[in-house]
């Protein structure tokens, strides 16, 4: 081949610029709306389509396929399923706010059902299309361009009389940008057009307490909220919308107990009922949301009506507070308002587009006059002509019956008259009887009328303020022909976070009013057990038990408590109980994330407003008192609370807020005992090592502390199972015997002990063959020979031994 035929050209140049030109078809010619009419070229086509076919709102119901076709052949040159499916939209009262067609057949369903094939629906334009889009087409207010193949013409923009952009809404996805503009009230919308015409300064935010926000067609409740003000300030934003929640005592039946259920009538814009019941179903049945009891729609033809069925002992605010978190019941529809202003993309605030559509009507007014000024002043001529016949018929009769043809006549009557070649035609197609005197008279009173209408329409084009009057007239008009009750209602002065602050703050009050029970097991699951079953929990002690029960913590859920967890390397780690206890109201299987079990120590509650001193014993024998300040209370983070050197581990810790004494319990069963009191051990920082408080011999190992009240009774636990009592008075203090205390009674062999506890506390077992055993001490008698108790009564076999042992408080109050 000649090469000299080839052209070289640049791959990067040549991609940049099809995919530019490819981009800007998509942009213009599909996907963003024009600001004018609100529109895109598809919906455009098809009011246009129908209006040629003649499908006003007074005459039958057409096919859906025969608009299809006409759209398809004449103006849309894409798939038929796209513009059937722009054509349903427009159809579906739950999807556009004002339908600009009506529809005959199945045209699907807020449940996301489809719409019946084309070839089985019909339609037709709505009222409020016919007027708002369609009655100026006529009247050369728009441009007319060619159609993709030349053979049609098309109007490059219809003639809206209303701001159909904010009252229907539009959403689109271009390359490189969208536009999701939510629908609004026509009320609202026009009040504002006219508040603008008269104050022309008026700033967005006056306009938005006019407009109060987005009006969707299913209705729901818009949280009126500074993002609103700045969605109309800036043209981008946020808006919080809700489904309509009312609670009822519904009736099941005949000797049936009544119940409580929560009925949604409404559903944000766009979401799916049976998609949203689905979703629902799921989250309850994964136990993500508790306190229902039964779903079912009995939606019918008077509207929606979704039945929510509750347990007897469930939180009816929670379970609406579940429902608005974790479910789409409360949704942000993200709006921002981007259309074609002349071929580009523009963001416009609320004021641009109002201000942009009045120049837009403004300019189409005064093409309509001025098509209308014209025929006038074509009419006028005409009967002026005729005028001047009639005043001298028999001269026009003598001009007539004197011409060899209607040219001589046509060219004598204008030499004669001085009439133009219009009039002239006029005098010679007029009937005779234009001659009566009842005629001659209309005449008259025409030609005045139509100088009435003359100057009328001059006025409008050179006077501004007239024309302004006129376009708010003809607002006003519509807006009394087609307004309709705003759907969306209007929520204010409500703060999403104190709202869920109070009914947080109701549920804890409940839970504290119960005398309801906070615990952690050895699974790390976090739980709630209210004050019956939780007694019942403690009745059987000193016997085997399941090996879910065993409990590493408990405390009583009050409103001023901090939980906090402290691992082997000494951090702590904050336990978000509140918001577990509110996202879920029977708290089963919570569990705290990943923390691995074995490197946690102890789990403790802390009370804000009282001076909490954190004790923590290391592996090396340093002891250190940390005040937990308010800085730490309010910290969600973990932090370190010791610095330890290489190899050292924190062993032990507890809370102490009393003046108490310490025991420390070393391997072999020696006993250290010091008084907390500030005066004897001082606080220090969270960068300190400690204090040294016991010497190790070579093979032994610091196991356990505990604080206790003088008097106590405290018991040692041995890997084996054995149990030793010893009062805390016979114990000496270890600052005046630094080798501390060691009885020859507490004597091991081949064993060491583990935990170290006062009378006052429950201990929580763990054989390492998976036996498990909740034990009171109180209960049993030391008098006699006891040590082998757990031994005879785990009935450890062999190579069995005590893995795990968790020191519980007592709160059976």
């Amino acid at each position: 081949m000649d090469k000299k035929k080839f052209t070289s050209i640049s791959l990067q140049e040549e991609m940049q610029r099809s995919y530019l030109e490819y981009a800007m078809s998509v942009i213009v010619g599909r996907a963003l709306p024009d600001a004018r009419d609100g529109l895109k070229p598809v919906q455009r086509r098809i009011l246009f389509a129908m209006y040629e076919l003649g499908l006003t709102p007074d005459k039958p119901f057409r096919k859906c396929a025969r608009v299809v076709g006409d759209v398809l052949g004449k103006y849309h040159p894409h798939g038929d399923q796209a513009v059937y499916d722009a054509l349903v939209r427009l159809v579906q009262n739950f999807s556009t706010r004002y339908p600009t067609l009506d529809g005959h057949g199945n045209f699907g369903s807020v449940d996301n059902d489809p719409p019946a094939a084309m070839r089985y629906t019909e339609t037709r334009l709505a009222p409020i299309a016919h007027k708002g889009f369609l009655e100026e087409i006529g009247l050369e207010t728009v441009n007319f361009s060619n159609n993709f193949d030349g053979s049609q013409k098309e109007p490059e923009v219809l003639p809206a009389q209303l701001p159909f952009l904010l009252l229907n809404g539009s959403s689109g996805i271009a390359v490189g940008m969208a536009t999701n503009i939510p629908p609004h009230n026509l009320e609202e919308i026009v009040d504002a057009l006219i508040a603008l015409i008269e104050n022309k300064d008026l700033t967005n935010k006056k306009l938005s307490n006019i407009i109060k926000g987005p009006d969707f067609p299913t209705g729901g409740e818009l949280i009126f909220n500074r993002a609103i003000e700045e969605l109309y300030e800036t043209g981008k934003g946020s808006v919080t919308i809700r489904g309509v929640i009312n609670t009822e005592e519904i009736n099941l039946g005949k000797g049936k107990h009544k119940k409580n259920a929560l009925i949604i009538t409404e559903l944000p814009f766009q979401i799916s009922k049976a998609g949203w019941i689905e979703k629902l179903a799921e989250l309850v049945n994964s136990g993500k949301i508790n306190g229902i009891s039964d779903i079912r729609d009995e939606s019918d033809r008077d509207g929606m009506r979704i039945v929510i069925e509750l347990k007897k002992d469930s939180n009816s605010e929670l379970v609406i507070s579940n429902l608005y978190k974790k479910t789409t019941l409360q949704t942000n529809f993200g709006a921002i308002f981007l259309a074609l202003i002349k071929g580009k993309p523009v963001q416009l605030n609320l004021k641009e587009y109002l201000s942009y559509f009045l120049e837009f009507r403004e300019e189409t007014i005064r093409k309509r006059t001025n098509y209308f000024l014209i025929n006038t002043l074509e009419k006028l001529e005409i009967l002026n002509g005729l005028s001047k016949a009639t005043k001298d018929i028999k001269k026009v009769i003598e001009i007539i019956e004197g011409s060899e043809n209607s040219a001589e006549a046509k060219s004598k009557l204008i030499n004669h008259f001085f009439l133009s070649e219009k009039q002239a035609n006029s005098v010679l197609d007029m009937p005779l009887k234009r001659l009566t005197n009842l005629e001659r008279n209309q005449i008259i009173l025409d030609i005045k009328k139509l100088k009435e209408k003359k100057d009328y329409f001059q006025k409008l084009l050179t006077d501004r303020k007239i024309l302004l009057k006129l376009l708010t007239e003809e607002l006003i008009i519509l807006k009394k022909k087609f307004n309709v009750k705003r759907r969306t209602k209007i929520l204010k002065n409500i703060d999403q976070n104190e709202e869920l602050e109070t009914i947080n703050n109701q549920i804890l009050e409940e839970l504290i009013n119960k005398k309801t029970k906070l615990f952690i097991d050895n699974r790390l699951y976090l739980k709630k057990m209210i004050l019956n079953n939780y007694k019942k929990s403690f009745e059987d002690v000193n016997k085997i038990i399941d090996n879910k029960n065993i409990q590493k913590f408990i405390c009583n859920i009050e409103k001023k408590i901090k939980i906090i967890g402290l691992t082997v390397n000494g951090k702590v780690f904050h336990i978000d109980w509140e918001t577990n206890i509110n996202n879920d109201y029977k708290l089963d299987n919570k569990n705290l994330g990943n923390i691995n079990p074995n490197e946690i120590i102890n789990f403790h509650s802390i009370k804000k407003g009282v001076k909490n001193y954190l004790c923590i014993l290391n592996s090396d024998g340093r002891f250190k008192k940390v005040l937990f300040d308010g800085e730490m209370i309010k910290s969600n983070r973990s932090f370190s609370v010791t610095k330890l050197k290489n190899n050292i581990k924190t062993i032990d810790s507890f809370i102490s807020n009393e003046e108490k004494n310490l025991i420390i319990l070393t391997s072999i069963g020696r006993m250290f005992k010091f008084n907390l009191s500030n005066k004897f051990l001082t606080p220090t920082t969270k960068q300190s090592q400690g204090l040294l408080l016991a010497k190790l011999l070579p093979t032994e190992k610091i196991v356990s502390c505990c604080p206790y009240q003088n008097g106590d009774n405290i018991y040692l636990v041995s890997r084996q199972g054995k149990v030793f009592c010893i009062n805390s008075d016979e114990i000496y203090y270890a600052n005046e015997y630094s080798l501390g205390y060691l009885n020859e009674k507490f004597q091991l062999k081949n064993d060491y002990f583990l935990k170290v506890l006062p009378s006052n506390y429950y201990l929580d077992i763990e054989t390492n063959k998976n036996k498990s055993a909740r034990l009171d001490f109180k209960k049993i008698n030391f008098k006699s020979n006891k040590t082998t108790f757990l031994i005879d009564f785990l009935k450890l076999d062999k190579g069995e031994y005590l893995e795990n042992c968790f020191r519980l408080e007592s709160f059976l109050d």
